[in-house]
């Protein structure tokens, strides 16, 4: 573990008071061009692990997300996450759970790339990220250990979209800035332009 890495404390994270900042935040670019609004859900392939509160708010609300569905989708709430959990001091609860994983990827992904829980809160006008994990939400960032950073697995190869690349011009700073607002607040986001070195609004 890196202790030289630079320490954010005015962002929104509670339950990590001191975040690191990791090498990928600070030197990984993307390609020019590149938005997370070209998804095709190709990251949502592995399923996510969300906090224990996240799955209890999706169970409490599994009547709404049914009604959303498609007729393929798994409709039994009990098999929606995995049986075993994981401690995790990157949660806040320090307890994860992953999601089911099926065919097509995570349980709430439909054929279209879309995820079901955010298509169900906008349709029933709620906030759109209401039920959507966070690390879900916060894709292609991630926190590891403590460490803010970019999420590179495997499974999905979108240089045009989320995959980090040794040619490109644009940091995650450039492609990330709402996703990053999300995770850490407005002042968290200003103190990673500052710790990055670039503007700070």
């Amino acid at each position: 573990m890196n202790n030289d890495f630079p320490v954010l404390r005015n962002h929104r994270l509670r339950h990590i008071p001191e975040l690191r900042v990791g090498e990928g935040i600070l030197n990984n670019k993307f390609a020019s061009g590149c938005s997370m609004t070209a998804c095709n859900a190709t990251c949502c392939q592995g399923g996510v692990n969300a906090d224990i509160a996240e799955r209890d708010a999706i169970l409490a609300h599994k009547d709404l997300i049914l009604r959303h569905l498609e007729p393929y989708q798994e409709h039994d709430p009990a098999a929606w996450f995995d049986e075993e959990t994981v401690v995790d001091s990157d949660y806040p609860s320090g307890i994860a759970v992953g999601t089911s994983v099926g065919e097509e990827g995570c349980v709430f992904l439909d054929r279209e790339g879309r995820c079901v829980l955010q298509k169900a809160a906008m349709a029933e006008g709620l906030p759109k990220f209401m039920l959507k994990p966070f690390f879900c939400v916060a894709f292609p960032i991630t926190i590891e250990h403590g460490v803010l950073e970019t999420d590179e697995p495997d499974y999905t190869n979108r240089p045009h979209c989320c995959s980090v690349i040794e040619s490109g011009h644009l940091s995650p700073l450039d492609v990330c800035a709402e996703e990053l607002e999300y995770m850490l607040g407005p002042e968290g986001l200003r103190e990673l332009r500052h710790v990055a070195g670039g503007p700070s609004a």
